[in-house]
């Protein structure tokens, strides 16, 4: 047996304890209906990265928002697409480089035709070069078509709001 004091103590504590169990219970239930009363009627997005500011937009306003989102995302790909046949074109004549610089050491001074063989080697390659130049000239220009549209996009739809259930009518048409 226990004595008193010692008594009491453990049975305060298993009061204490069941209250500490019941009481966070008792505080989710009575905040759950606040809950669903906070919910709001149409739920809000953005076109953008970062807080929307400003009026919604209105059905039409999204859908051309929209329109030019989808027709940015087409252009980029293509694009890159456009990059990635860059890069390897470069890589090809960065090789052919090599690889004439690797001929070189090894060329027939006294042959002439050896010579010319090389010398025409190295023009194609000049050509190649001057080609890719002018190809990244269009490219980048393309590039920096790209980095206006999307700015003027961010200008205009990107920090914009507007309502989800606009949005899921327009994807589906309406």
């Amino acid at each position: 047996m226990m004595p008193g004091f010692l008594s009491r103590f453990v049975d305060v504590m298993r009061n204490l304890n069941r209250t500490f169990l019941i009481l966070p219970l008792l505080a989710a239930l009575a905040a759950a209906p606040a809950f669903a009363a906070d919910k709001p009627a149409k739920k809000e997005g953005t076109l953008g990265s970062g807080k929307a500011t400003g009026a919604y937009l209105t059905r039409d306003q999204l859908r051309t928002c929209l329109t030019r989102k989808d027709k940015m995302k087409v252009d980029d790909a293509e694009l890159q697409k456009d990059e990635d046949a860059m890069t390897a074109r470069k890589a090809e004549i960065v090789r052919n480089g090599d690889e004439l610089k690797a001929r070189l050491d090894g060329l027939d001074r006294t042959n002439a035709e050896a010579i010319a063989g090389y010398n025409d080697a190295v023009l194609a390659r000049d050509k190649q070069i001057e080609e890719f130049q002018a190809r990244a000239t269009a490219f980048n220009a393309r590039v920096d078509a790209k980095l206006a549209t999307h700015a003027d996009f961010a200008q205009s739809c990107g920090n914009r709001r507007y309502f989800e259930e606009d949005e899921t009518a327009i994807r589906n048409g309406r």
